[in-house]
């Protein structure tokens, strides 16, 4: 007869994350010291917020969640945080644009220990958080805004084009901030519950051309590369105008539809010669492990060459977010 035990011994470390809730002082902290003393990447949590900075600031790349332990929803934001900040370090991502309300997006940017962060900001409608175009402009003077996106109109009933959104698009071209737009549809049952202005119709990517001729200078790109029912349009936009990219956020995971759509489009997209202004994204929301799918299905794409492949991946949104080499 022979038995196994449950946690059979761990003789390396290296490239292991550890999240130790309980670790701002006696054993928590003694493990998480030696953890990290063999390799591996340490996530402490505990309430005591200045305990666990002073163990970070001793111990590279270690990163501190201040955290009730009793609160569901702040350890299940933690786990969201602590699993995405490894999938960063797993596939070697050096930049992230990170878009939610504007409180989420600072508190990701404070645990942001490798820079990894780029400050986004999510929009419905003109005016949400209560930031008109003047506290939007303060912003991006203060840097809390870094990219305008996602930008998503789609969801409030109204497109990029319309009269409200326009005094954030000059201030994003005045200061040279990128615009990430929603197109394509979005959540099926949104629309009878907490999107009830959403229509398809709304989410076409011609619906953004007089954008893209009423400012030449500003940065944009289609978010989730048009939307399946439009691909052909999502192409032509870009043969009209080169100042436009498209990532493939959440199209390349989250369903067998999306995928089926991206692949016939990529192969368009490249035989048609505008490859090189598609970017990846994963809009892995609350699903971190969206970020792995993801990548590993653009991999797995035979007609694009290992070229293709690492401009998609890091590249062509090196050029279009203006990265310093």
């Amino acid at each position: 007869k022979y038995t196994m035990s449950h946690n059979p011994p761990q003789n390396d470390w290296h490239g292991k994350t550890v999240w130790l809730v309980g670790a701002s002082s006696g054993i928590g902290q003694a493990t998480a010291h030696a953890l990290h003393a063999r390799g591996a990447q340490v996530i402490v949590s505990a309430r005591n917020a200045l305990a666990l900075e002073a163990f970070v600031h001793t111990h590279a790349g270690a990163l501190a969640l201040p955290l009730d332990a009793a609160d569901p929803a702040a350890v299940k934001a933690a786990a969201h945080l602590s699993a995405t900040f490894a999938a960063f370090k797993k596939f070697n991502i050096v930049k992230a644009v990170v878009s939610g309300n504007p409180e989420s997006v600072e508190n990701w940017t404070a645990k942001d220990n490798g820079h990894i962060v780029i400050k986004g900001i999510l929009m419905f409608a003109p005016g949400d958080y209560g930031i008109d175009s003047i506290k939007f402009e303060q912003m991006i003077k203060d840097k809390k805004i870094e990219v305008f996106g996602e930008v998503a109109p789609y969801y409030s009933g109204t497109t990029l084009s319309d009269a409200a959104w326009q005094p954030y698009l000059r201030i994003c071209e005045k200061y040279d901030i990128p615009v990430g737009v929603h197109t394509g549809g979005g959540d099926p049952g949104g629309t009878y519950s907490w999107s009830p202005k959403a229509r398809l119709r709304l989410a076409d990517p011609y619906l953004i051309e007089d954008v893209l001729v009423r400012y030449p200078k500003l940065r944009i790109y289609m978010m989730h590369a048009g939307g399946e029912d439009w691909p052909e349009h999502a192409i032509r936009l870009m043969a009209y105008y080169p100042q436009l990219y498209i990532d493939l956020a959440v199209m390349l995971w989250v369903e067998p539809n999306t995928q089926r759509y991206i692949k016939g489009l990529l192969k368009n997209i490249k035989e048609a010669g505008y490859l090189n202004r598609v970017m990846f994204g994963s809009d892995q929301m609350i699903w971190p492990d969206a970020i792995e799918r993801s990548i590993r299905f653009l991999n797995g794409l035979s007609f694009l060459t290992k070229k293709n492949k690492e401009d998609i991946l890091y590249n062509n949104a090196a050029r279009f977010l203006k990265m310093k080499k």
